[in-house]
């Protein structure tokens, strides 16, 4: 990997949820904000600090980095993790699910996100771009909004956006909550050798932030 961004280290689990809350809440000076979750345990905690705290749903659009392809009553499912934790009926009408096959067409109005929060897997993968599938250049790639993700790891089906389309957020943060995975980020790879996270990093770096607490 060729630079690390900008890495903001916080002591607890109150400094980043703040910290990620201003952040949330500049991003709503427009009149609609759009935001980028992502699933994973890493924003688990976030999602709980959004429920405990008020929020104007109105003032949002969201979207999911990707989702596994099952339905949301499935313990399985991004979508339905983060609705159970925020339990806010504003929030489901102004979400929007990678399993709606419309999704897509609105994906490719939107010029821009206000901010994208990601997480990063021990393999180097981001939102469901695995370093093992067999189109992993497709998905690093291409300038449609969102892909089938039907090998890689693990077995079941995802969807996952694009990098193309998380490169259209203003603001990207990346949560690494273990030395390990902060270790993968900052080995220095040959182009050759790049892992998904490389990329995002090297093609993102004036925009992005990792946020380290461990």
């Amino acid at each position: 990997m060729n630079s690390t961004s900008n890495i903001s280290h916080h002591n607890t689990e109150e400094d980043l949820n703040a910290e990620l809350f201003k952040l949330f809440r500049k991003s709503d000076s427009n009149d609609i904000s759009r935001i980028i979750f992502t699933g994973g345990t890493s924003p688990k905690c976030f999602y709980k600090f959004l429920s405990n705290n008020e929020v104007d749903w109105s003032k949002y659009i969201v979207t999911l980095s990707d989702e596994r392809d099952i339905e949301t009553s499935n313990h399985l499912s991004n979508e339905g993790m983060i609705k159970s934790i925020i339990c806010n009926n504003e929030f489901d009408n102004i979400f929007l699910s990678l399993r709606d096959p419309e999704t897509t067409n609105i994906l490719k109005e939107v010029t821009n996100y206000d901010l994208c929060i990601l997480g990063m897997g021990e393999d180097g993968h981001f939102a469901s771009i695995f370093p093992s599938m067999s189109n992993i250049k497709e998905a690093l790639n291409t300038h449609e909004p969102l892909l089938n993700i039907d090998d890689g790891f693990p077995d079941i089906k995802r969807i996952s956006m694009s990098l193309n389309e998380i490169k259209k957020s203003k603001k990207i943060i990346l949560i690494i909550k273990s030395k390990t995975k902060l270790a993968l980020l900052k080995t220095k790879r040959n182009p050759d050798q790049y892992l998904p996270i490389d990329k995002l990093i090297e093609e993102c770096c004036d925009r992005l932030t990792i946020y380290t607490l461990f």
